[in-house]
């Protein structure tokens, strides 16, 4: 993700996750981070489609946020984020990938099981009206 990306990308956040959405300056403090090491965005002609970002401190990653366009759901581009996001992960030395998700994401939580995550606990009431799922694969 490039920095003229972020206002775009934050709109998008607010789309998918209301309340619980990340800010510009937020974004931006990712972009900076050190450990932040990669935030993309994908875009389809002039419509941007989704992003992901992921933080990797040695042995572990932690998927930090990831989010399809409504337009662009059902068509494997959030695996293909994932994907992307865990060879990321792996060749900076991570072994492990976490993430959360809403308990009433359906399609995340399959997506995220496909791929080989496994619950390892759950955060009460973390989102707006919904517990997180905490989420462990092994890379």
């Amino acid at each position: 993700m490039r920095w003229w990306d972020i206002d775009r990308v934050a709109e998008l956040d607010t789309v998918l996750f209301g309340p619980d959405t990340w800010t510009p300056e937020f974004f931006w403090s990712q972009l900076a981070s050190p450990v932040a090491r990669m935030t993309i965005a994908v875009e389809v002609g002039d419509g941007l489609c989704g992003y992901v970002g992921v933080s990797v401190a040695g042995p572990q990653a932690d998927i930090l946020t990831i989010g399809t366009a409504p337009s662009a759901q059902g068509r494997g581009l959030g695996r293909r984020l994932l994907s992307h996001a865990a060879d990321c992960a792996r060749d900076a030395g991570a072994e492990v990938l976490h993430l959360d998700v809403a308990a009433d994401n359906t399609a995340a939580l399959g997506l995220y099981q496909s791929f080989g995550f496994d619950e390892l606990g759950r955060r009460p009431a973390y989102y707006a009206g919904a517990d997180a799922i905490v989420m462990r694969a092994f890379l």
